[in-house]
């Protein structure tokens, strides 16, 4: 069949319809939403300036069940392959970032992971720190936090904790021929569904910016650390692995998604 060009009076026309048909179909899920027979999705976007960075420590060993009674989450610990190539290990994740969209700011956010009902590998965020205040799935609504991240060049500095006296605080270069990284598979599926403390979890569908993301890999032993946070007694106090997005992640979200079947 040969193509049918489109004119610049088709264009418009398409254009309207697109318009006029997508917004009705938005004000059809708001309702939906408002009378539970449809789930919220929220765009949710991590910002590349500052770089997302990731600090993924292992527990030791002699403070995993330890570990597991603080944190005191609804499922067992699932040990983690976060970088490819990674031999599995339990971990503790802090993972700086800006975002917009469902919530705005500088974010700090503490992780490990799960098995959830089916036993697959899940995110469950233990503890978390923001710039400003935001939506969350344990409180509903959580006030200005402890958190600041900055950069000078090359030089990325963050900090976060309950308060300036139990904190941590990163000072790292992250070079321009910083080596690239990529996330293993099971890390980026963990993502799918995010638990937190208390059982609740978001759902997250992403594409190719996390699946395929533009990441580098910094030398954590290059980076300056001081860890006062309740964390600190329970991991190693270098990192295994520190990695940085170079580049935005969109994604949608559903917030609170199992909150009905708990």
């Amino acid at each position: 069949m040969k193509p049918v060009p489109v004119t610049k009076w088709k264009r418009r026309r398409l254009s309207a319809a697109k318009r006029l048909l997508y917004s009705q179909l938005l004000m059809k899920d708001a309702i939906l939403v408002a009378f539970g027979r449809a789930k919220p999705l929220v765009r949710f976007t991590v910002e590349n300036d500052p770089p997302s960075v990731y600090l993924n420590f292992a527990v030791r060993q002699d403070q995993v069940e330890a570990f597991e009674r603080h944190i005191a989450v609804p499922m067992p610990l699932a040990p983690m392959r976060c970088i490819e190539g990674d031999e599995p290990y339990y971990c503790l994740t802090l993972n700086m970032y800006r975002v917009s969209g469902l919530a705005t700011g500088i974010r700090a956010e503490w992780s490990t992971y799960v098995h959830d009902a089916d036993g697959v590998p899940r995110y469950i965020v233990v503890d978390a720190e923001c710039e400003k205040g935001t939506l969350d799935s344990v409180d509903g609504f959580t006030v200005k936090g402890h958190a600041g991240y900055t950069t000078d060049g090359e030089r990325l500095s963050f900090f976060a904790g309950a308060d300036a006296n139990s904190e941590l605080r990163c000072d790292v270069t992250l070079p321009t021929d910083a080596p690239s990284a990529t996330s293993d598979r099971e890390w980026v599926t963990a993502n799918d569904y995010i638990y937190w403390r208390n059982g609740v979890c978001d759902r997250t569908f992403y594409d190719a910016g996390l699946a395929d993301a533009a990441m580098v890999s910094i030398d954590p032993s290059t980076a300056e650390i001081t860890d006062a946070t309740p964390w600190a007694q329970f991991i190693e106090p270098v990192p295994r692995s520190m990695v940085a997005f170079t580049k935005a992640i969109e994604f949608a979200i559903s917030p609170w998604w199992n909150i009905d079947d708990l």
